[in-house]
C-alpha cells in the first residue's frame, strides 16, 4: 500500500486545484468569505484523503485529538498563507511556487505527526 504521504499529496492537489472553482480562484484574494470556502473545501478534501490513506494502511486512528489539531492547523495555516499570497504576490509565478512549496512542507509535517506504520 502506498505511504500516507501519497494520499496527502493527492488530496492536496485535488483540493487546491481540481475542487477550486474559477470563482474561488478569482475572488479568494479579495473576499474573506470566498477564501474561507476554498480553505474549507481544501481541508475537507485533505481530511478525506488522510482517512482513506490511514484506512487502506490498516489504521483506525483517524478520529484522534492529533488529527483534529493537525486539520485545524492546516485550515488556519492555509487560510493565512493564501491571504498573504493574494496580498503580497498577486498572480505571479514566484508566489505560486512559494505557495506550493509551503503547502508541501505542511503536508509532510502532517504526515510525520499522524505517522502510523502500515
Amino acid at each position: 500500500m502506498p505511504d500516507l504521504l501519497f494520499f496527502l499529496i493527492l488530496g492536496h492537489y485535488i483540493g487546491d486545484f481540481a475542487l477550486q472553482s474559477d470563482r474561488m480562484a478569482e475572488f479568494k484574494p479579495t473576499s474573506r468569505t470566498v477564501l474561507s470556502q476554498h480553505v474549507a473545501v481544501y481541508t475537507a478534501t485533505l481530511a478525506a484523503f488522510l482517512w482513506l490513506g490511514l484506512w487502506l494502511n490498516g489504521s483506525d486512528l483517524f478520529f484522534t485529538a492529533t488529527t483534529a489539531v493537525v486539520l485545524a492547523f492546516v485550515y488556519v495555516e492555509h487560510w493565512l498563507q493564501d491571504l498573504v499570497k493574494g496580498w503580497k504576490f498577486a498572480n505571479g509565478k514566484q508566489g505560486f511556487f512559494f505557495d506550493q512549496a509551503l503547502h508541501l512542507i505542511v503536508i509532510y509535517l502532517m504526515r510525520v505527526l499522524v505517522y502510523v506504520e502500515g
